[in-house]
């Protein structure tokens, strides 16, 4: 069964502009702390303070690289970003549609099948936004993660560079776990030497950790009285290093009793690492965009396009709401109740369908039309403000920009909202100054 879906949002949360200067400085002091950890573990490890498997060793290589990687790219977005990316300005109405269908299958037979199509509330009534155009629009929804940029895939990378560490401090937790009744073994046959020397015989230890310490294993160590009383200090040290005195299965234990001069160590920085990837995952996502995964082997992709808005967005949805503000809230919530009224579940060659009627639909349709007016309409004001090339007659802007025509309209944008608040702040102090003195003259 494989699951794929495409949606199109903004994340858990709105992330200003400061917000997300603040999570990527962030997310960089977190990778670099990390790698300077996984490098200080690759260095202990080549002078035996641990001793590492030798699958981790690599897997910390790679992990270093995905990280050098990102990082550089991360640099070179900054430096250079391209310019000559494309978006497309586009509106939505007080309601979203979301289509969504579920088909279960079954060696190859379809018994369910089942389209539903949702249409969510806009809190906000309209929103303008801009989309990334992408390279081709038939791409279906698994294949849609591949129409992502490289810094799309950066969170899925955060996420596995996470996963994989948590295997590997597991891994060696329980290693180091080993190791510990390893240490409780040898204490354990020191302590039956020192009794060996002695006339007394032992009794049955009591070991911490050591479930299967069982009567055979306390007649070995009587044996090993009786022998030594006999023979003291005789063959003791072959019992440590050779004998199989307390059925310790060696073959399991010899990659365990190497692991280094101070075995704590490599857990607790692991671990550290982990703690540092969770907080890089976390930034990531808080600053992502358009992002999404694929995982061919078990049929499974996500792709979310992000909605991009800026101050110029913010200014034509501003203008908008100005304007046709009443009337557009008035048609929102008559178009939310025909939803309400007229979602129904239909038939159709098998196939279930849960969405509204025909004259709902139309009239869904219709707001969305109008709302595209009405954009176009602004945009092409403002741009024609901002481009002189635009102002030639009859001919209209288009709603497709590059990321530099973006970067201008923002400039442009961000200076006449700052222009029309120093205007209003001037004309509230003007009333304020004047309701101050209410029987002096103002002079026309």
């Amino acid at each position: 069964m494989a699951y794929a879906k495409t949606s199109i949002g903004r994340g858990c949360c709105k992330v200003s502009k400061k917000q997300k200067k603040i999570s990527k400085l962030a997310s960089f002091c977190f990778v670099l702390t990390e790698i300077l950890v996984l490098v200080a573990v690759l260095i202990l490890n080549g002078n035996d303070v641990v001793n590492v498997n030798p699958p981790i060793p690599a897997i910390i290589i790679i992990i270093l690289s995905i990280h050098v990687l990102i990082q550089l790219w991360e640099l070179k977005v900054f430096v250079k970003p391209d310019s000559g990316e494309k978006f497309s300005l586009t509106v939505q109405g007080s309601h979203e549609r979301k289509k969504s269908r579920h088909r279960r299958t079954m060696y190859g037979v379809t018994f369910s099948d089942e389209v539903r199509v949702d249409y969510d509330r806009n809190c906000e009534g309209i929103l303008v936004y801009f989309r990334k155009v992408t390279s081709s629009s038939d791409t279906g929804p698994g294949c849609q993660p591949f129409l992502l940029p490289f810094r799309g895939w950066f969170t899925f990378f955060h996420v596995l560079i996470a996963l994989t560490l948590m295997i590997c401090t597991i891994i060696i937790y329980i290693n180091y776990d080993d190791y510990n009744r390893l240490q409780d073994y040898k204490k354990l046959l020191a302590e039956s030497h020192s009794e060996a020397t002695q006339t007394v015989p032992p009794e049955k230890p009591e070991v911490d950790g050591v479930d299967n310490f069982d009567a055979a294993m306390y007649g070995e160590l009587l044996d090993a009285f009786a022998h030594n009383v006999d023979n003291p200090f005789s063959n003791f040290g072959e019992q440590i290093s050779d004998g199989p005195s307390l059925d310790v299965d060696r073959e399991a234990i010899e990659p365990v009793s190497e692991l280094g001069t101070h075995p704590l160590v490599l857990p607790i920085l692991l671990l550290v690492s982990l703690i540092l990837q969770t907080t890089a995952v976390v930034s990531s996502y808080y600053q992502a965009e358009d992002c999404g995964f694929c995982l061919p082997l078990f049929c499974i992709g996500y792709t979310r396009w992000f909605k991009h808005t800026n101050a110029y967005t913010d200014m034509i949805q501003q203008n908008i709401q100005a304007k046709h503000g009443k009337r557009l809230q008035l048609e929102g919530e008559q178009l939310e109740l025909a939803i309400r009224r007229n979602t129904q579940p239909t038939q159709v060659n098998g196939v279930t369908y849960h969405d509204v009627g025909p004259q709902t639909a139309k009239r869904y349709e219709d707001q969305i039309v109008l709302l595209h007016l009405l954009l176009a309409q602004e945009h092409d004001q403002a741009c024609k403000e901002v481009f002189p090339e635009h102002s030639i007659q009859n001919k209209g802007v288009s709603f497709i920009l590059t990321a530099e025509e973006i970067e201008t309209l923002n400039i442009h944008a961000e200076q006449a909202m700052e222009t029309a608040a120093v205007n209003t702040d001037d004309t509230v102090t003007a009333s304020d100054t004047t309701e101050l003195v209410p029987n002096s003259t103002v002079p026309v």
